[in-house]
């Protein structure tokens, strides 16, 4: 063929200036060879391998996988347009494999009948008393690990599902293993430590009532566990340290919460946890507070401004603490409601709109001290127009919370007493008797009116 083309070039010319045509076929052999080569000895790069990879320190940001390619971390992507059940299933699962929970039974489920909350909070906030009360409110109410849980034979998990509830900690999309963020020297609020990619395309096709195989972070030994499979349920929600600060992901809630605990407070619950329950030392724990609090300000903090709820936890003012270190007895909780919120209408108090203060005991409402304390008023709230409702004190006989409820509107109750019947399931409970479980029982019934008015189903 190359002769044909220069038959007027002289012969030496002939043998040594190759063609495109052959330079093109030694590439594309060449080429060929390499890839065939490469891949029999890595065994292909894929979905089902990926989990495996991603366990090991990550220095740089993670390489993510998209079906059908892959991209890197930190690029934003848009979900694939269709993904059959399998593909999600093999979605971060190691060589295909992945837990399942045979137990449980998960119809699937109408999309248009799901409803997506998210929880925000840093550790020890409080979370998983808030995560009982708010399952609670649906259905039959029960709760259990997925799988059992571990001591039943199941495995190491953060997952809480019910006959219609799935609950899903975040924290199984951190990137790296305790050991991988020593190397990092970053701690797991920093968001190059958590893979908002996959969080992000596991969320979405949940939201699309499809499975996912979820990857578990093991809190008990800090390692990065073989994933578990999730199917969509009616209420999905997703709770820990970054569930609104991914834009892509925040646009996906239904409705947020933000649990703000302020500085004095959680420092006495840190004392209280760390000290009595895991024998640390005073100084130790200050340590630990301060270690965190830059990237706690930085990635976790702003959420407030993207919540359509904030429960603020402060130290009591009808009962304050005696000095900075003293135990935190009595606390001041703020429901802080973001007005305009769809299929949402904030508590209020006696008349909507007022700003009222009331202490309502007398020969209703027997009070030791230091009683409880309640208030209510409209308030600019991080740039936004919001309804707070307050309580400070405590309710020493929760059954005479009837009366305290006669007064509230727009609780999201079914009927009158079901607050009080609420708060009395879990009284014995962290913050049974102050604003915290008053505030997260609230909360978790303006969550079933939000699912069953955006649903047109009954919880």
């Amino acid at each position: 063929y190359d002769q044909v083309i220069h038959e007027d070039a002289p012969i030496w010319r002939q043998r040594q200036e190759p063609s495109w045509f052959q330079l093109a076929s030694i590439f594309v052999t060449v080429f060929c060879a390499v890839f065939a080569l490469g891949y029999s000895f890595s065994d292909g790069f894929t979905v089902q391998n990926y989990a495996a990879t991603r366990a090991q320190p990550v220095l740089l940001p993670a390489t993510l996988v998209n079906i059908p390619q892959m991209v890197q971390s930190g690029v934003a992507y848009s979900a694939p347009q269709q993904l059959d059940r399998a593909a999600l299933v093999r979605l971060h699962s190691a060589a295909g494999s992945v837990r399942q929970d045979t137990a449980i039974s998960r119809p699937k489920v109408d999309p248009s009948k799901l409803v997506l909350i998210g929880v925000a909070a840093d550790s020890g906030c409080g979370k998983s008393t808030f995560m009982r009360r708010l399952t609670g409110i649906f259905g039959d109410g029960k709760t259990t690990p997925l799988g059992g849980g571990f001591g039943n034979g199941g495995w190491e998990t953060n997952t809480l599902v019910s006959a219609k509830t799935t609950v899903m900690c975040l924290d199984d999309y951190h990137l790296n293993d305790r050991a991988g963020r020593k190397v990092t020297g970053l701690t797991a609020l920093d968001e190059r430590e958590n893979n908002f990619n996959l969080m992000y395309e596991q969320l979405a096709a949940l939201k699309k009532g499809e499975s996912i195989a979820k990857p578990i972070y093991n809190h008990v030994n800090g390692t990065l566990d073989t994933p578990e499979e999730i199917s969509a349920s009616p209420i999905m929600i997703i709770e820990g340290l970054h569930p609104m600060l991914d834009d892509r992901v925040a646009g996906l809630l239904d409705f947020s919460i933000y649990l703000d605990i302020s500085d004095r407070v959680k420092f006495a619950w840190k004392i209280q946890r760390d000290m009595a329950e895991r024998g640390w030392a005073l100084e130790d724990i200050k340590k630990d507070i301060e270690k965190r609090k830059p990237d706690f300000d930085k990635y976790v903090a702003p959420q407030k401004a993207k919540a359509d709820m904030v429960i603020e936890v402060l130290p009591s003012e009808i009962a304050p603490p005696k000095d900075e270190t003293a135990p935190l007895e009595y606390l001041r909780v703020r429901l802080i409601q973001k007005t305009g919120t769809k299929h949402f209408d904030p508590v209020y108090l006696m008349e909507k709109g007022s700003t009222l203060t009331w202490k309502p005991c007398g020969d209703n409402l027997q009070c030791e001290y230091p009683g409880v304390q309640f208030a209510y008023y409209p308030e600019e709230y991080m740039g936004h127009a919001a309804e707070v409702l307050e309580m400070d004190g405590i309710i020493h006989n929760l059954k005479e919370g009837l009366y305290v409820e006669k007064f509230l509107h727009n609780t999201g109750t079914r009927e009158f007493g079901e607050l009080t019947q609420e708060l009395l399931k879990l009284q014995n409970s962290p913050g049974g008797d102050n604003g915290t479980g008053f505030m997260q029982t609230l909360a978790a019934l303006k969550i079933r009116e939000i699912y069953e008015r955006a649903t047109g189903q009954k919880a």
